[in-house]
């Protein structure tokens, strides 16, 4: 077994091959791989790939859910060279098109199930090849197993540096169209280092991903890292309360990794009494905001067990971590900034803000993406004197930790005040009687923009909009209160669980009153 002269995704993967040959790498169901045996079917659907003219650069698409072909696909690519666009599963045939069109894709790996969104491509795009995974009426394209078995079993040698592109991550487009982060091997590397150093990542553990390995938070933090220290991943396809419990319980599973909004489906439906979670060690959620309740009830219920939030961007990857001390100490805070990040709060002419004040937050290093694919004008306002600016803005403390206050695209200009959402949802995230709320701006004729929020009830409970008022009116400061406030059964997300709050606003203009 060689390696290169750098250090990249394949280095990563084949180290571990080597140090633990036997030992499970992975689980899917009734499938299990050791790190030989994983390692045998990646080299075999890269020489799979490569004997079908997917060369050193080619974009490589995957559609499809947490899966074993998702894993071989992931670390069959970089030996190629090859470059993976993961796309997510929810999107229709046109949102498709856009994302494989603007990175020029060559080919598309899909499950067998999204095979009806699949058919359009071809028309729309004539030079896309097609390769199915699993076996359905109906289902175009070369089988994954039929390529697989083609394949050679030895190792390709393609060699690749550590700024070569390895993934193209569309961002979730909450707002106009997603844009592609290009990832380096270099920024992957950067990323795992930072979680082998701050998120208890251990040789013995047994990860299981709690969210989508199309999004760049799960396969950051729930995946490589654990690879790399040659750990064992369990996959669960279908993310639901129920399978994520009896797969913890079945596995003992040691690190799960999720975002809030799981960890609520779960407390909600008594999993955490139903189940055995003895063997959890460690918990680590991000994407959104916890609400203060869940937090204290599910602390309560694992006192032994190490909870760490993070923070971080397709475009920047993990920017800072709140440590299992800090959970309640500092709660609403997102932590501090990983030890190999370099991370600044400034103001509009980058100057460091002081203490308690808000700016944006700004960062550099290998960690953070090549850049936005094919955005020229983009990437010269996000990157400006070396530094990449999130478009977070954020509140730092005296012991430098960060609270994220909300988007700079979100700010709500009331006035002439400046409202940050996040700061008024923490306060009716806090109240008895509310599930969830979130947060926006709508204009308003007299004052530019005025404050609307938007609730979701705990079952079997009531309010009215001025109990709503009046109990911001008595935590915050009387202009951040809500002018409007609309009641809903659920909010509309994307595939990682962030409100899409330009839905919530044309819901919120539509609502009279």
């Amino acid at each position: 077994m060689t390696y290169s002269n750098c250090m990249t995704t394949s280095d990563l993967f084949l180290r571990s091959c080597r140090r633990h040959p036997r030992k499970t790498a992975l689980i899917d169901g009734e499938h299990r791989y050791a790190y030989s045996e994983l390692n045998d079917q990646c080299n075999r659907l890269a020489d799979g790939l490569s004997e079908r003219n997917i060369r050193k650069g080619d974009r490589v698409a995957l559609l499809a859910k947490n899966c074993k072909e998702f894993v071989i696909s992931y670390f069959a690519l970089p030996k190629i060279g090859a470059v993976l666009v993961p796309l997510n599963h929810r999107c229709v045939a046109k949102e498709l098109e856009y994302m494989l069109s603007d990175c020029e894709a060559k080919a598309l790996i899909f499950e067998a199930e999204y095979s009806e969104t699949a058919k359009p491509l071809r028309d729309l795009l004539p030079g896309l090849a097609f390769v199915s995974i699993g076996k359905q009426v109906g289902a175009i394209g070369e089988d994954f197993d039929g390529l697989v078995s083609s394949g050679k079993s030895t190792e390709p040698g393609i060699e690749s540096a550590e700024e070569d592109e390895c993934s193209i991550l569309y961002t979730s487009g909450t707002t106009g169209k997603p844009k592609g982060a290009v990832i380096t091997h270099r920024t992957r590397v950067w990323c795992t280092v930072n979680m082998l150093l701050d998120g208890s990542v251990e040789t013995d553990g047994i990860s299981l991903p709690g969210g989508p390995l199309f999004h760049t938070g799960t396969t950051n933090i729930a995946l490589l890292p654990h690879v790399a220290a040659g750990g064992t991943i369990v996959l669960v396809p279908q993310l639901d309360p129920v399978r994520i419990a009896e797969a913890i319980q079945r596995e003992k599973v040691t690190h799960l990794v999720t975002v809030p909004t799981i960890l609520h489906t779960m407390l909600v439906a008594g999993v955490f009494d139903q189940y055995n979670f003895t063997s959890l060690r460690n918990v680590y959620y991000g994407a959104s905001t916890i609400p203060l309740k869940d937090l204290e009830k599910i602390l309560s219920l694992f006192p032994g067990v190490r909870f760490y939030q993070g923070y971080g961007q397709t475009e920047s990857t993990q920017l800072t971590v709140l440590k299992p001390e800090d959970q309640l100490r500092k709660f609403g805070c997102t932590g501090k900034a990983h030890l190999l990040v370099d991370l600044r709060v400034v103001d509009e002419s980058d100057e460091d803000v002081s203490p308690g004040e808000t700016g944006e937050v700004i960062t550099r290093g290998p960690h953070v993406m090549k850049g936005y694919l094919n955005l020229p004008e983009a990437n010269q306002e996000s990157f400006k004197n070396g530094w990449f600016h999130t478009g977070d803005i954020a509140r730092i403390d005296a012991e430098e930790f960060i609270t994220i206050v909300g988007r700079k695209k979100d700010m709500i200009i009331s006035g002439g005040e400046n409202i940050y959402p996040r700061e008024i949802e923490l306060v009716l995230n806090g109240h008895p009687k509310i599930r969830e709320a979130t947060v926006f701006g709508i204009p308003d004729e007299k004052w530019g923009e005025s404050v609307c929020a938007a609730v979701i009830l705990k079952p079997d409970e009531t309010l009215t909009e001025e109990e709503i008022v009046r109990y911001c009116k008595e935590n915050l400061a009387s202009y951040k209160k809500p002018k409007k406030v609309i009641f809903c059964q659920s909010f509309p997300r994307n595939a990682t669980g962030k409100v899409i709050k330009e839905k919530m606003k044309d819901m919120a203009l539509s609502k009279k009153g």
